[in-house]
């Protein structure tokens, strides 16, 4: 029988930092301190230093030579650089779903997943639903390698999408959005899920664009 690895302290503290940092609990500009990390946390610098190591790599966090390692202070060069990698990625796999005539299960679970939630749901419920629709897409492909890449850029998309919070508000509205990008691939038009989808990502991206400036002015 195959014995299971326990997950490492290392492994473990980056996956607290992650969702601190991607639940918005840390801000945009702070400061990580290891010697306060390593007490909260009661674990051992190295292995902060080491955690840390890997939530920058993944560009969780930033590491500012003399000043240390920090949430990202995202500006629109980031913005328009992750959603570009984010519809190249999705393109792709929107053209391999339809030229396989494939059933996209994982797309129609999170669509139906954004129709099930609540009025009232918080924005990040509502971010995540979102999230798992578009990661429900690659996955749809059956492409590993696309799956493997598309993790690469999972951390920095969300890191927008919190970080910047976009109006989700109206969780319904957002449900049908989804809704028609889905129905585009089940109808297996290629032209008409390209265009679907790409006027999706750009409003995405002028929407946080947007989003950025009013958190620019107001800093």
């Amino acid at each position: 029988m195959p014995i299971l690895t326990p997950v490492s302290t290392v492994d473990a503290l980056a996956e607290a930092l992650r969702h601190s940092v991607l639940d918005g609990s840390l801000l945009p500009g702070t400061y990580l301190r290891e010697v306060q990390i390593a007490t909260s946390y009661n674990v051992a610098r190295h292995t902060v230093r080491a955690a840390m190591q890997m939530l920058v790599l993944e560009g969780v966090l930033r590491h500012t030579p003399n000043r240390g390692v920090h949430v990202p202070e995202l500006d629109s060069d980031d913005v328009v650089d992750v959603f570009r990698l984010r519809a190249a990625l999705e393109s792709e796999a929107v053209r391999l779903i339809i030229s396989a005539a494939s059933t996209p299960a994982a797309a129609t679970e999170a669509t139906e997943r954004l129709e099930a939630l609540p009025a009232d749901a918080t924005w990040d419920r509502v971010v995540d639903a979102d999230l798992a629709f578009h990661r429900g897409v690659i996955m749809d492909t059956g492409s590993p390698r696309l799956a493997r890449a598309y993790a690469g850029a999972q951390s920095e998309i969300q890191l927008c999408m919190v970080q910047l919070r976009p109006n989700y508000e109206r969780p319904a509205d957002v449900a049908a959005e989804h809704r028609e990008l889905l129905e585009t691939l089940l109808a297996g038009d290629l032209g008409a899920a390209d265009r679907a989808f790409r006027k999706h990502w750009e409003d995405a991206t002028e929407n946080l664009l947007r989003t950025l400036a009013t958190v620019d002015v107001d800093r």
